[in-house]
């Protein structure tokens, strides 16, 4: 399965720096990603939901371009956007009109596609590139990743809300939560360190029953 995750930011919003990110998964394994400029900088445009559409936007363009016909999960964390786009919210803003219709024709050329909202902590990496993109803007550099991590891939025999729900609440954030039949994969980067497992993995056996 494809899962394309999106976001954006404007600082100060409205009126400042406005930037997106979007990362695109198979089977939790990146397949492309991109980030930049939303809109030019220091203008009326530029506020955070332009930002968030443009991150969406940007996705579903490299998704069309591939001409991906297999089911596909698009996820932000913009309740706005996902509410527009699901047809609960109307679009009142002019600064959006024209985004939310691109939105609307690129999702029509991918019939398989659907787009859910997700909490902040699991847009990790689509916000990690909303950032670098702000940080390039000012001539920054975001302090690399650091490779004293491993990264854990689990199925839990639970449903993803409540699996998501105890990460949550044990402060563990997953790079990927997947539904996959009979329970949900989770993909999560720890400390390289063996006692590092130990709260995942009581968490597993706790959703599981078995502790």
């Amino acid at each position: 399965m494809i899962e394309a995750y999106f976001d954006g930011l404007c600082e100060p919003n409205p009126g400042g720096v406005a930037t997106y990110g979007f990362v695109v998964l198979r089977d939790g394994k990146k397949l492309h990603d991109g980030h930049g400029l939303a809109c030019p900088p220091k203008t009326p445009q530029a506020t955070n939901n332009v930002a968030e559409y443009t991150g969406l936007i940007k996705a579903l363009e490299w998704l069309a371009d591939q001409k991906v016909k297999e089911p596909v999960r698009v996820r932000g964390d913009s309740d706005l956007v996902v509410k527009q786009l699901r047809g609960e919210y109307k679009v009142k803003s002019p600064n959006l009109a024209s985004l939310y219709q691109r939105a609307k024709e690129l999702l029509s050329r991918l019939p398989a596609a659907t787009i859910e909202w997700v909490p902040r902590d699991e847009n990790a990496e689509a916000d990690r590139l909303t950032n670098l993109a702000y940080a390039e803007y000012g001539g920054k550099s975001l302090p690399p990743p650091t490779t004293d991590v491993m990264t854990v891939d689990l199925v839990f025999a639970a449903p993803r809300d409540l699996v998501a729900a105890a990460l949550r609440k044990a402060n563990l954030k997953a790079a990927a939560l997947t539904a996959v039949p009979g329970g949900t994969r989770v993909q999560v980067d720890l400390p390289a360190r063996p006692e590092a497992l130990r709260p995942v993995l009581d968490i597993k056996a706790a959703l599981e029953g078995t502790k």
